[in-house]
């Protein structure tokens, strides 16, 4: 029996959520503030420890509940509605299962093919409750209004007292197997029919706020060892070892006795002399009464050894991400014995164990070692020694790219943000999406391995090679300073700071079009870097340079790169793909507004002005000596508008050539042609460049800054900003790539 989909509504920023949920273990990831720790809260309030304590508070209502709620008070809408936090776990049975806490009330379809049962809480206010909501308020206002006193708004008086209108239900509801879905008019009322709910389903969760810290007071690990311990006994009380441990202690108890009578015998002299009403009534002995149960807690301390095993030190001595890694398996081991129950009760049917950001203070190497074992830790399940057995299903959130990485592609559930809005996608779903292409073998593979912090990213750019790696972060830099320089000069505030935005970068080559159903199905905001790759077509000659014919005996040619142009087609794959056409004209005519993307599931890519993706390469640009030009690669680019700077790095003030100093990776000869300008960029670009990441390196060791001191357009104060790699460009087709990029 297990869990197959957890459906949340209205609670937080759960408005509407389902999570398909795994038969081991499910992972829970997506960027901060997306709604996995509500997610955990919303079981643990209906299901968990606080389910008998009414945690709910008015502010676990969705804001969107909660403003029809008030549209219904005010009466601008009719009270018609049910406003309510709702859970509903979909629990899959079959033939092998016991079905004694399940079979009499909670099944609510006979039909064998129909194995599926679907438990229904709600925190609600039906039409009477907020009717008399209704009634409550308005007299309450009244009131201090005819009293001339301030007055609660609606939510403030909620904060109060949402309790005397909201209350929480418990039902089984009838799953619909023609439609797949649970059916709201056919159910029991769990609480009328008495179902003890503990039996059919057990919660727990490890929090993120773990009780560690390597204080030297702390013996956090010590008092988890005293817990397991008590769980141990009172699950295997026939245990050899447990009556050992007793015995021992018996034996200590008769020892110390002996003892305690010489230390306390001063103690015991001086209470005698005050006497009592009978002979002998005030004497008193201190004995020895050593509990087992109580010695672990008190008197025992976790200790960790070194790499000798000669010496060993106190828990608190440990690092922080041990510490905590070792009290999140010690919580671990703790929670499955409380899943066992005691020898004289039954587990429940079904087990839920939720594990808050196992990540907290560890190292990414610890975090692979984690995920890599947690599994292992867990397949056992509910296995007890007297044969009773249960499985167990885990649910891991995590901000982790390391976890991610050492992952099952299939277990991820990716909660997403969009319109104030939560949904959940499986990544195995993915596969679907894909069909038969090997693309998604491939993407699951890299992603899994190389860029899994892509799932946390809120903007991605994907580039081809090492230069573009190595110098855009430099160039996000330069646009940060001259948006800041323009805001300081004309009083404005633009957006926030590339670099100080979540955006990852992806390595990708010349594949970026293998990602492109990623993309469309996680929603980032996407910028594709990559060369226009111009080419024309050649005679197809063989090795010893005579010209090819085809069947037809007509001459065969191929495409061969070329300039720009010169060129006729590009045989870039990445942009042939997005815009179905290898026409080289077409992309030298295309506006920026008509490079924007954007998909609908199951359709191709479009182009569109507000679309979600742009794919950015070489434009025609002017140089410092106003010379234009349209560039085939970055690398061409770069030379192209950065003429200046490349000759400073060629010449020094005497004239005399350095090159060999300052851009030693470069082809010599080649660079001094283009620094006389004797050659062009094309020819610098595809003939200097030895080690494209050493060109990239060299351009940064020989940028250089300056200090700019404005006028504040509101303060009327002087501000001075640094300009870093102020001696080079940014080339235009990445500058206005980047600015898309950097918008809300």
């Amino acid at each position: 029996m297990r869990v197959t989909k957890i459906k949340i509504e209205n609670f937080r920023l759960l408005k509407n959520i389902t999570v398909d949920i795994e038969k081991n273990l499910s992972l829970i990831i997506g960027k901060n503030n997306c709604g996995k720790t509500s997610f955990l809260l919303c079981l643990e309030k209906f299901i968990g420890g606080s389910a008998t304590k009414n945690q709910f508070t008015f502010e676990d209502l969705n804001s969107d509940i909660k403003d029809l709620l008030l549209k219904v008070i005010e009466g601008t809408l009719p009270n018609d509605q049910q406003i309510a936090i709702s859970l509903k776990i979909f629990i899959q049975y079959d033939e092998k299962d016991d079905l004694e806490h399940i079979g009499d009330k909670v099944i609510m379809d006979l039909d064998p093919d129909n194995q599926y049962i679907v438990l229904a809480f709600e925190y609600r206010a039906n039409q009477e409750d907020i009717q008399r909501l209704a009634t409550d308020f308005h007299n309450i206002k009244a009131k201090k209004i005819a009293e001339g006193k301030a007055y609660k708004n609606l939510f403030d008086y909620l904060k109060e007292s949402h309790g005397k209108y909201f209350s929480t239900t418990r039902r089984s509801l009838r799953f619909d197997t023609t439609s797949n879905m649970e059916d709201e008019n056919d159910f029991v009322d769990l609480d009328a029919e008495g179902v003890n709910l503990s039996k059919i389903i057990n919660f727990k969760w490890i929090s993120a706020r773990r009780n560690v810290s390597n204080k030297d007071t702390d013996n956090s690990l010590s008092l988890l060892s005293a817990k397991i311990y008590k769980k141990l006994e009172a699950t295997n009380p026939d245990q050899n070892i447990v009556e050992d441990f007793k015995d021992t202690l018996s034996t200590t108890d008769t020892k110390l006795n002996l003892v305690y009578e010489k230390i306390f015998e001063d103690v015991i002299v001086d209470v005698k002399k005050f006497g009592g009403v009978n002979q002998n009534e005030s004497i008193i002995k201190i004995v020895s009464s050593l509990q087992h149960r109580d010695l672990l807690e008190e008197n025992t301390t976790v200790m960790y050894g070194l790499g000798s095993g000669e010496h060993d030190l106190p828990e608190n001595y440990n690092g922080l991400g041990y510490l905590n890694l070792i009290s999140m398996i010690f919580e671990i081991k703790l929670k499955l014995h409380d899943f066992q129950k005691d020898i004289s009760e039954s587990p429940s049917d079904v087990n839920l164990l939720f594990i808050e950001e196992p990540e907290a203070h560890t190292h990414p190497q610890l975090q692979r070692i984690f995920i890599k074992n947690i599994k292992s830790l867990l397949s056992p399940g509910i296995s007890r020694t007297d044969g009773v057995s249960r499985s167990l299903q885990t649910i891991l959130s995590t901000h982790s790219s390391y976890i991610v990485s050492e992952s099952d592609f299939e277990d991820i559930k990716y909660f997403k943000k969009l319109d104030g809005c939560v949904t959940s996608k499986n990544l195995k779903d993915l596969k679907d999406y894909y069909g038969d292409s090997q693309h998604y073998t491939f993407l699951k593979q890299y992603l899994t391995i190389h860029r899994s912090e892509l799932f946390f990213a809120d903007k991605a750019i994907f580039i081809e090679g090492d230069t573009e790696r190595v110098l855009l972060p430099a160039m996000m830099m330069k646009i940060d300073q001259e948006d800041l320089v323009e805001n300081i000069k004309s009083g404005t505030t633009s957006q926030i700071p590339l670099l100080s935005q979540n955006i990852s970068m992806i390595e990708v080559g010349a594949y970026s079009h293998i990602f492109e159903k990623f993309v469309s199905f996680i929603g980032v905001r996407s910028l594709i870097i990559t060369d226009i790759d111009s080419a024309k077509e050649f005679p197809d000659l063989d090795d010893k340079g005579n010209q090819k014919f085809n069947k037809q005996d007509d001459p065969k040619t191929e495409l061969k790169k070329c300039r720009v142009i010169e060129g006729t087609h590009t045989t870039n794959a990445s942009l042939v793909f997005f815009y179905k056409t290898n026409e080289l004209a077409f992309y030298s005519a295309l506006e920026m507004a008509n490079k924007r993307l954007t998909k609908k599931i199951n359709s191709p890519w479009s182009q569109c002005e507000k679309g979600e993706l742009l794919c950015a390469y070489q434009t025609l640009e002017a140089n410092q000596l106003g010379e234009g030009y349209h560039a085939r690669s970055f690398e061409d680019a770069f030379f192209h508008i950065n003429r200046d700077f490349i000759k400073s790095l060629t010449y020094d003030d005497k004239n005399e050539f350095i090159g060999k100093s300052t851009l030693p990776s470069l082809g010599q000869k080649h660079l001094k042609d283009f620094a006389d300008s004797t050659t062009d960029a094309y020819t610098c670009a595809e003939k200097a460049i030895g080690s494209k990441p050493s060109f990239a390196m060299e351009v940064l060791l020989n940028s250089s800054s300056h200090e700019v001191t404005l006028t504040d357009a509101q303060s009327g104060n002087s501000k001075t900003v640094s300009m870093e790699f102020a001696n080079w460009n940014t080339p235009s087709y990445i500058k206005e790539a980047l600015k898309w990029l950097k918008q809300d």
